[in-house]
């Protein structure tokens, strides 16, 4: 089965929005805390926030197909990433 565009896009979004959000919320605290500025906290989680609309937009674009193809690939990331710091560690 060939994917189109669309889907590919959708997989992106859905494997890509937890890590965005999650590290413009540490970097923009980061600088809210060296600033002293409320102002970057809160553009975190503008930030944080508009990562849950690439969420929705991966889940319109990709289909439920998507879903469990992008579940997939986070599972063998995660994978892939424990077991290297497994190797790190030892």
């Amino acid at each position: 089965m060939k994917f189109t565009l669309r889907f590919w896009i959708g997989i992106i979004l859905l494997t890509t929005n937890q890590p965005i959000g999650w590290a413009a919320m540490v970097a923009c605290n980061a600088i809210a805390i060296n600033k002293q500025d409320i102002f970057f906290t809160y553009l975190g989680f503008a930030f944080y926030a508009l990562t849950w609309g690439m969420l929705g937009l991966g889940i319109l674009l990709a289909g439920p197909e998507g879903i469990r193809y992008s579940r997939l690939l986070l599972k063998k990331a995660w994978g892939y990433f424990i077991r290297f710091f497994k190797r790190q560690k030892g």
